[in-house]
């Protein structure tokens, strides 16, 4: 009997170095533009880093037949930008076309205290639009997530919690998160998004630890598609800017399929612009995806992966032990994940993580239930995939027949405070990993709340259990949780919500301080223009009108 298996494809985390021809490209069209008058439309294009080296091939727009190449310019955060001036109304094209070489480096972190930033630095640890680092929300979270001042802690529990708790958005979801961008709370909130939301969360609980942190933005490799990413980097006091991805559980590194355009204090920044007169007409098409083609690739080798798994029993636990070598010289934070190869597989814990010292293995221990009938007669083949900084390692083993058993765990898999609006949210994520199914105990109290329930939980299902205490205060609330086999327990320690009282101001005389242009002045206002709408604000004042807008970048977030 043979099980059917997904099309094969390489994982990301898998890819030390890359070498790829990459194509950004677009089009719209240009009316109503008079002689003498002239668009300025921007974007980002490849820049070259410790991590990326960038042979460009062509950047050009074209309109009518003619070619117009672009002059470039850097932005406030040093990005650099494609600028084309177009005099000719029609509808035009451009390419940004590029042989792009990318590598992961992996320090050899020293780990330090975090303290006060001073000097440029302090802009990336203040809050911004996407990353409320101040709320009561994120401050409440870090206090209890984040217990140490120790970067390396910091960084590593921050990548991994937030990649354990967000639900990367799929289906019809996916097509409402990749057209928007939520903020740190609202992720936090709603549990879900794509890697948008994944960045601005962990950005949001690193600054609010005080820990510098950038938003980046490129193109990266989904394990099926190229697109549109969102990713991080924090400041090392020894090494600089080092980049991760809360997205791929990257921690102190990201992979070679990342390729960069740019990095901003927020990523509602990421945006290309179109300066043209009032009386031009600037529409844009959607953006397409980008074109990959890889020329070469390398796996990493940085961790050598055994197992002598042979055989796996149906219709019961099997733990599959993988023995995780650390081949460098340095300390690792290695991700370590299991393929779905097979439909009919229960795994517990899709996602590992383990942080191992130069030459140190460890075992590390996968449980999977193969939910399949089998008779006495029957075995099946296949084989297990795992992906980590190496190439992916595959071992093959026989399925042979079992008897279903009530045998499992209730697994407590997160207890996150959510404090929103005046209200204390205890947030329980538990999963049932027995065939049948179960109830746990639940206990919230402090000195004066006490708070009681049984919860039932289906077979191989998760849940997300919520209790609410109103007019919550500043102690410590200690959660109790009892399953068949476990006593779980954590402390939670709010913070309060702020009050902000906002004194009511004085009705002021309005005060227009744009220069007013007269129809005799050739120099017209420009104005900026947003894709795919037009942001159309008009101040009228006799005869003179000023318009302006933002053209987004339409994204597919991987």
């Amino acid at each position: 009997m043979g099980l059917v298996v997904a099309e094969d494809s390489f994982y990301p985390t898998t890819i030390g170095s890359l070498t790829a021809q990459v194509k950004l490209f677009g089009n719209g069209t240009i009316s109503g533009l008079k002689t003498g008058e002239e668009v300025k439309f921007q974007t980002l294009t490849f820049p070259e880093s410790e991590f990326q080296k960038v042979k460009i091939i062509e950047e050009v727009l074209i309109i009518n037949g003619n070619k117009i190449y672009p002059k470039y310019t850097l932005d406030e955060f040093n990005n650099k930008y494609v600028s084309f001036t177009i005099t000719q109304n029609g509808d035009f094209t451009y390419e940004l076309i590029a042989e792009v070489s990318t590598s992961s480096i992996i320090y050899k972190m020293s780990d330090y205290n975090l303290g006060t930033i001073t000097g440029q630095l302090k802009l990336y640890t203040e809050p911004s639009e996407k990353v409320e680092s101040d709320s009561t929300e994120i401050v409440t979270l870090t206090k209890n997530k984040l217990l140490t001042n120790s970067f390396l802690d910091t960084l590593n529990k921050t990548i991994l919690w937030v990649n354990d708790y967000v639900e990367y958005a799929k289906g019809s979801d996916f097509q409402k998160y990749y057209l928007l961008q939520k903020s740190a709370v609202d992720t936090l909130l709603s549990r879900k998004g794509v890697c948008d939301e994944f960045a601005n969360l962990a950005a949001a609980m690193l600054r609010a630890k005080g820990l510098p942190t950038r938003l980046n933005i490129g193109v990266t490799f989904d394990g099926q598609l190229w697109g549109n990413h969102a990713w991080i980097s924090v400041y090392h006091e020894k090494y600089g800017w080092i980049p991760s991805d809360p997205t791929f559980r990257e921690s102190g590194f990201a992979d070679a399929t990342h390729i960069s355009l740019g990095s901003y204090n927020d990523v509602t920044l990421s945006i290309a612009k179109a300066y043209f007169p009032q009386t031009a007409n600037v529409t844009f098409g959607p953006q397409p995806l980008p074109e990959v083609k890889i020329i070469s690739k390398q796996y990493f080798d940085e961790v050598q992966l055994e197992s002598d798994l042979s055989n796996l029993t149906a219709n019961k636990w099997n733990e599959v032990p993988l023995k995780v070598t650390n081949k460098t010289n340095g300390v690792l934070v290695i991700p370590i994940s299991i393929k779905e190869t097979y439909a009919e597989f229960i795994i517990q814990e899709k996602k590992k993580s383990v942080i191992l010292n130069p030459g140190e293995s460890q075992i590390v221990t996968f449980k999977l239930f193969p939910n399949l009938q089998l008779s006495q007669n029957q075995l099946a083949k296949g084989f297990i995939t795992f992906n980590s900084l190496s190439s992916p390692y595959t071992k093959e083993f026989t399925l042979v027949p079992g008897t279903m058993e009530n045998e499992g765990e209730i697994v407590v898999n997160d207890i996150t405070p959510i404090a929103h609006e005046g209200t204390l949210k205890i947030q329980v994520i538990t999963t049932n990993f027995y065939p049948t199914d179960k109830t746990f105990d639940l206990n919230i109290k402090d000195g004066t709340f006490n708070l009681n329930s049984v919860e039932n939980i289906s077979s191989f299902q998760s849940k997300t259990t919520t209790k609410e205490i109103p007019d919550y205060n500043d102690d410590a609330y200690y959660v109790t949780i009892t399953t068949p086999t476990t006593l779980f327990s954590q402390t939670i320690v709010p913070q309060q919500q702020k009050v902000v009282i906002v004194p009511k101001e004085p009705v002021k005389e309005t005060v227009i301080e744009q220069k007013i242009q007269h129809e005799n002045e050739t120099n017209i206002t420009d104005k900026l223009v947003e894709n795919p709408i037009i942001i159309i604000i008009a101040l009228v004042m006799g005869t003179a009108v000023m318009l302006f807008g933002l053209f987004w970048v339409n994204k597919r977030y991987v």
